[in-house]
Parts: structure tokens; sequence; C-alpha cells
């Protein structure tokens, strides 16, 4: 039996694990160099840090080892921390210039997310299979960066699955059925996932049914609504030390090359809030040693200040929406899980305990969960999931003689699907060689923005307010040459040509036959157009 891994890649810090069969149970892997040691009852994580000692010959540091060299004080714009925000922001930021090479965090993920499965005790060969996960709020661009960083292992060992679900697994809860909340708060994403654990076996979160065989339906974890916004603890990073640097009469020009360490004092500070009531961050700018107190009380302030309580209410409030419509009520919700660093700030807790007063809180595997969780899908236990966004197929409209998209994946479609979709297509225009199909993310909900700028060559983040225009995103135009129906003899408008049927598979990929009604002829035989989310 080959290795069970997964990866966690977070926006602060990331966690591997792997499966172990003998015990039907996850441990985290650490590994030499990279992992922190963990403190107290922290555990092994990794932290997301990478540094660019060579940009032309890509040789980088990362994790636990950009600390102990003291890389992550370094006065240069080597260092990336949140370049997984990089990665499902829109728009990316601007790639910085390292030794005459431009290196973007998309590059820089890629490289992180390469070091962690090359620093492994295992090969490639023996990897039976690797879990990734996903922030519920990512675009399908950023399932298809990981693909990408993963390439050199073969795709069919590949699952991915959303951190809000995964995290769901990962508790252990024991009631059987129980209707969980989780309630994921990292540096860069706020996720929520509703789920319906099985109905049997004394742990749900160990023993869920297998993928394959068995009455999956009795066993299988289902997904009742989800919602995310992208938001986390590097705004909070960012607004802090906006705040520091205005008290000490300084602006972020004055940091220069300081920023790094300023900003690293900043999340220290943040996370000791936690725990304290008041905390100092001290820093030097200019060459001139600065403190500055700070009170829990005036941190919240600054966060209520920045719509940071709203947009979380939000996210809450969208989730119980759409479990209403599913027939789901707070009170029918038994446990709220807690993961990612955020979810344990007090402000947060309470904030949320104003929803929910009478639920079981579980915050004891903050950073484990998601990984513990994914190692379920590994082993091959089930997720009855659904898509959180509708999908439609563009086509030119004669009226108008612009490019319109009618839906033919409704928001909430289970996956993999058990019917089959079918569209009839007709010629656009006389002697019409070939039909394609691009697919567009049809997203009606308020979208969260982000605001991206430089401060001393490091992207900063800063969330904004959300806009309600529908927004339609096509997932595939650049690939569509993959999806064409070529069409002989040349079809010509005013009648139907050729029939479409489309499926979605247990890896959220769209795929799509197609059938000539002319010729009667199969054009296209079951191949994937995009994957979905």
């Amino acid at each position: 039996m080959g290795e069970k891994l997964a990866i966690d890649f977070g926006t602060t810090n990331s966690v591997i694990a792997r499966w172990r069969g003998d015990e039907e149970a996850a441990e985290i892997v650490a590994t030499a160099g990279i992992s922190s040691s963990g403190k107290g009852e922290l555990p092994t994580v990794v932290p997301s840090l990478l540094y660019v000692q060579d940009g032309k010959a890509g040789i980088t540091v990362c994790g636990e080892e950009v600390r102990s060299k003291g890389l992550d004080s370094m006065r240069d714009n080597r260092l990336f921390r949140n370049f997984k925000r990089g990665i499902v922001s829109a728009p990316a930021p601007e790639p910085r210039m390292i030794d005459d090479m431009l290196w973007s965090d998309r590059d820089a993920g890629k490289s992180f997310v390469k070091k962690l499965i090359s620093t492994l005790p295992y090969k490639n060969e023996d990897i039976e299979q690797l879990v990734l996960t996903a922030p519920v709020a990512s675009f399908e661009g950023y399932l298809a960066w990981l693909n990408g960083v993963v390439d050199e292992i073969a795709v069919d060992k590949i699952r991915i699955v959303d951190e809000s679900t995964a995290a769901a697994l990962g508790y252990a809860v024991t009631k059987p059925g129980a209707v969980v909340l989780v309630f994921d708060f990292g540096g860069g994403t706020l996720d929520l996932s509703l789920v319906q654990l099985p109905e049997t076996r004394e742990k749900t979160g160990g023993f869920l049914a297998r993928l394959r065989g068995g009455k999956a339906a009795q066993h299988t974890a289902r997904v009742i609504a989800k919602a995310g916004r992208i938001i986390g603890g590097s705004d909070i990073d960012q607004w802090l030390i906006a705040d520091v640097l205005k008290r000490a009469g300084l602006s972020t020009q004055d940091l220069s090359v300081d920023y790094a360490a300023v900003l690293t004092a900043c999340e220290q500070a943040k996370i000791r809030l936690s725990a304290e009531t008041v905390t100092t961050i001290n820093f030097e700018a200019a060459g001139k040693q600065h403190s500055i107190p700070v009170q829990r009380e005036e941190l919240e302030a600054l966060l209520e200040e920045n719509g940071f309580y709203m947009a979380l209410r939000r996210v809450v409030d969208k989730v119980m929406h759409v479990a209403r419509q599913r027939g789901i009520f707070k009170e029918d919700i038994h446990y709220v899980l807690m993961v990612g660093g955020t979810s344990l700030m007090p402000s947060v807790q309470r904030t949320l305990g104003q929803y929910f007063t009478d639920m079981a809180v579980r915050a004891d595997k903050p950073f484990t969960a998601v990984a513990e969780g994914a190692l379920q899908v590994a082993a091959g236990y089930g997720v009855e999931d659904y898509l959180i966004h509708s999908y439609g197929l563009r086509h030119l409209n004669p009226e108008t003689g612009e490019h319109d998209y009618d839906e033919i994946i409704p928001m909430g479609s289970r996956y993999p699907t058990d019917t089959v979709v079918e569209v009839l297509l007709g010629a656009a225009h006389e002697g019409q060689a070939e039909i394609e199909f691009v697919i567009g993310e049809i997203d009606t909900d308020s979208v969260a923005m982000v605001e991206v700028r430089y401060e001393d060559g490091q992207a900063v983040f800063v969330a904004q307010a959300a806009n309600t225009e529908q927004q339609i995103i096509a997932l595939n135009e650049a690939d569509v040459i993959k999806a064409l129906a070529k069409l002989d003899p040349l079809g010509e408008p005013g009648q139907d040509r050729i029939k479409a049927l489309f499926t979605i598979d247990d890896r959220r990929q769209l795929r799509v036959s197609v059938v000539d009604l002319q010729t009667s002829k199969e054009l296209v035989k079951d191949i994937a157009v995009v994957t979905l989310r």
C-alpha cells in the first residue's frame, strides 16, 4: 500500500499529514528544517514563508528555516508572506524583480508547495494519493494552479477538497447525523460550511463510508450550505501596522526596508492579544527605536472601524439563509467547530456566540483539523458536496451580436451527477465549421474585492466593500480549443445541429459528449471541459 498524504496550504501556516492505515487515523508529519517544533499545545506546522536567495537560479528557503536564519527580518524584498492571498485575489499583485527575474505570488506559492513535497520522506512513486485543500471562496484558477504545482505527481493520484468540509471531517464529532458549522478563519480567508455528518459509526470523523461500495447515503457527510470571503488575519496585521505607524508619527515610507520586521512585530502582537489584554510593539524605524502599547480593546475598535465584524456577520448570515432554504435552522446545529488562528480571537468568538448561544463549541484542533479531515478523503471516505455557483454556456445573441450565457448547471447542484444535462445547439452563422464550449461561472452574490498596494516591495492586501452586481467569469476561454465540435458538413443557422451531454464527475470536472444530429456521429466523447467549484 502506498502513502496517503494531505497538504493544507494555509496563508500563515501549512500542515502536512499522513494516513496511518493500521490505526485508521491521521498523524501530522514534521519535515526536517522547515517545520516548527511546536510550543506548548501548538502542533507542528510549517510557517508559510518563502525567502528567495537567488532569483535567477530559483534557490529559496521556506518555512521555519526562514525564521531560524533571521530572514524574515531582512531589509530587502526577497521575503514572501501571505502569498496565498496573491494567488486567490483578483487582480493579482504585480510580480517583484529579484536578481533580474520576476517573482509573483504564484511563483512563490509554487516554490513553497514543491519544497513541502520534496522534503517529505517519500518518493513520488510511493504516494498512492495526495489530497490538497482549497478555500471555499477561491476561484477555479486556484484549483488549476494547484494541479499545475504538483504536475510531477500523476493527476489520478490527486484529489481536492474544500477546507471547511475537510475540517468537519477532521473534528472527530461523536454524534451520528450531527449538523456542524465549520468556522474556518485563518490568515487569508473566512470560510463557513454547514455540514451534516453520517448517521452511523461511533466516531463520524473516523469511520465514514467508502467512496466505492456500501450504502454511501447512510455514511457520507452532506454539505448543506457554505460561503466564503477573502478576509483574514493578514488584514488585521495591515490595519494594525497602519495604526501603529500613525501613533508613532511615521509613514510606510519612513519604514523603507524595516517594513517586513515591523509587520512581523504587529502579527506577533495580534497573536499575543488573544491571550493578553495589553501588549507592546517594539520596532526600529530609520535608526530609531519605538515602543507602542496596544490594548485588546483598541485592537477590537480598529477591527470594527475597518468593517471586520460586519464582514464576519454577513458570511454567517449568508450561510444561515441558504440553510433555511434547505430546511435547516439555527436550533438544528449541534456543534460549532473553530478552525484557523483568527478564529481563536476572543472578539471573533464573542461575535459568533451572539448567533449560536446554546451550541457546543469545539476549538481544540484549530490548526490541524483541515489536514486531518482531508486525509479522510484520501482514505476513501466520502463527502456528498455541492457547487456554490451557477454555470452557463456561452452563446452568441443574434439580436445584440454579443455573447450571453445560458445557465446549464444551477447553484447547489450535487456532484458527481446522477443525471445528464442535455443541450441542443445550432450554428450561429452560415458556413460555421465548429462549435465551442466556453463555460462561465455565474456569481450573483456579493463579491469581496481585494485592493492590492505595495509598500517597500511588499504586496499589501486590504479587503474592500463588496458589490452586488452579477459577475460572469469565463473559465476556459484560453483552453477552448480543447473543447471544439467540428462540423462536417458546415453548419447553417436556423436548426439544431448538435446535442451536447454534460455531466460532473467526483473531481468537480464538467465533462461533455457531443453528437452531430445531422450525421449521427459522435464528435466529442466524455472530455473534461473545466473544473467547477
